[in-house]
């Protein structure tokens, strides 16, 4: 039977979603690694602390969440931003206007959940190497260098391009004249220089860093949540996926990935298990909430990742099947994302 288009395009879509969280997980984990790790040589001697989920609150209805924070010991800080920006000129606008706010900015985290004052703070746009050169023309050259527009930050923030070739990042400040520079003053040693030729770290290096910390603040994808779960939570906590039912708790499982892995909220678990409902892999009792999966082997031949085992039965299966020995534990009807199930 042919898929239908529709459901290929949300599959499409899901992994799509999928690696651009993940893309972003890593650039994050690779400044970590980068500013905190002892194997690197003399960088986090210049750092008082790193924060990978920065909230820094601002007024009483306003909280700014940069996807990371660094606070160095010369009291100078950096604000990192990554960015997928849309064609039309609402997305540039409203990134602007966000990186205008960490612009402002005097304080960032520090130790013990504080705030400290900073010198001055510099801001990175990180973006993909796709659109790298479109970023500087809209964000520098028709926003920040145009008199009539109202981006005016005090300084202009550093857009920094990425790529990844096999298992090696790389990471390159855009050749514009106009474009920021990283003010290291008299800190040593600089990272931009290495920006302004490429800054290459090989994802072996930031492993320990992600597996650890596996999120950002961003929202959690559905799929990369439940792929997390299914791959990294559940084997830790019930063992081999030994084709038996688990019955998941939504807040136990909040605060043990809080607890583990780095925040997330109850929407994002209930998301994760949404998508692994669909894909006949779990369903919740309308009456406990409690929800059973079906822990069992999913991989096909061929088919060495998880989360596309998983968006497949969930968005194009016409009918995914159950795990052999939870048969008569789960219905065979594919479920559907239906409120009582929730």
């Amino acid at each position: 039977m042919a898929i239908p288009k529709a459901t290929e395009r949300e599959y499409a879509d899901a992994l799509r979603r999928f690696n651009l969280y993940d893309r972003h997980v890593d650039v994050v984990s690779a400044f970590e690694w980068l500013f905190t790790s002892p194997n690197v040589r003399d960088v986090p001697d210049t750092v008082l602390h790193f924060e990978r989920y920065p909230r820094i609150k601002v007024s009483s209805q306003r909280t700014l969440t940069p996807d990371f924070t660094v606070l160095f010991r010369d009291g100078s800080g950096l604000a990192g931003e990554i960015a997928e920006i849309a064609l039309h000129d609402n997305s540039v606008n409203k990134l602007c206007k966000q990186l205008a706010s960490y612009d402002a900015l005097d304080r960032i985290p520090t130790r013990g959940g504080k705030l400290a004052e900073t010198t001055h703070l510099d801001v990175m746009l990180f973006v993909s190497l796709r659109i790298g050169v479109s970023a500087v023309e809209r964000v520098i050259t028709e926003r920040y260098l145009e008199e009539s527009h109202e981006y005016k930050p005090s300084y202009p923030p550093i857009i920094v391009q990425y790529a990844r070739d096999d298992q090696v990042y790389s990471f390159q400040r855009l050749h514009h004249k106009d474009n920021g520079h990283l003010r290291e003053g008299d800190r040593t040693p600089k990272i931009q220089p290495r920006l302004e030729k490429s800054l290459n770290i090989s994802a072996t290096h930031f492993i320990g860093v992600k597996a650890a910390r596996s999120f950002i603040n961003d929202t959690v994808d559905p799929l990369y949540l439940a792929t997390h779960l299914w791959t990294k939570v559940w084997p830790s906590k019930y063992g081999h996926a030994d084709n038996r039912v688990i019955e998941i708790n939504v807040q136990e499982t909040v605060d043990d990935l809080r607890r583990h892995h780095g925040p997330v909220k109850s929407a994002d678990v209930k998301a994760a298990l949404e998508i692994l409902n669909r894909a006949a892999l779990a369903q919740c009792d309308s009456e406990s909430r409690i929800w059973r999966v079906a822990w069992g082997r999913i991989m096909r031949t061929g088919e060495p990742d998880v989360h596309k085992v998983i968006a497949r039965r969930a968005f194009t299966d016409h009918k995914p099947r159950i795990p052999r020995q939870l048969r008569g534990n789960f219905s065979e009807q594919r479920p559907t994302a239906q409120e009582s199930l929730f």
